[in-house]
């Protein structure tokens, strides 16, 4: 029997919640272009909540031009620091700068899942 849905992810942690809850899926990463995507919504003064609803819906999208007899789940994270968008981290030492500039201070971390039939 085929898998429900499609995870248009290569996020090992998004999968194994999936797994969790006893949701049966394949996994086929999206090939989207996630900076250029964030990017020119930036530019166009998008919110941090359109952006990650954004990136969700083009893995999404992406993923289900290919395999449209499927359900695919797109999902994407988004960290909201005041104005500005705090990406994953690159390096180590990126990643503590990062820890150093959030502790003590709000911040949300936004999430998004968009489905494609």
């Amino acid at each position: 029997m085929q898998p429900t849905i499609v995870l248009a992810s290569g996020s090992e942690i998004r999968s194994q919640l999936l797994w969790q809850a006893a949701v049966s899926h394949d996994v086929k990463v999206a090939r989207v272009d996630e900076d250029a995507i964030k990017q020119s919504l930036l530019a166009e003064g998008a919110s941090p909540r359109d952006i990650a609803d954004a990136l969700a819906e083009a893995k999404a999208r992406k993923v289900s031009a290919s395999m449209p007899d499927r359900l695919v789940l797109g999902c994407d994270q988004v960290l909201a620091f005041g104005d500005k968008i705090l990406s994953k981290p690159c390096t180590p030492k990126e990643a503590l700068e990062h820890l150093h500039l959030l502790r003590g201070q709000r911040h949300q971390l936004l999430s998004a899942a968009v489905l494609y039939e």
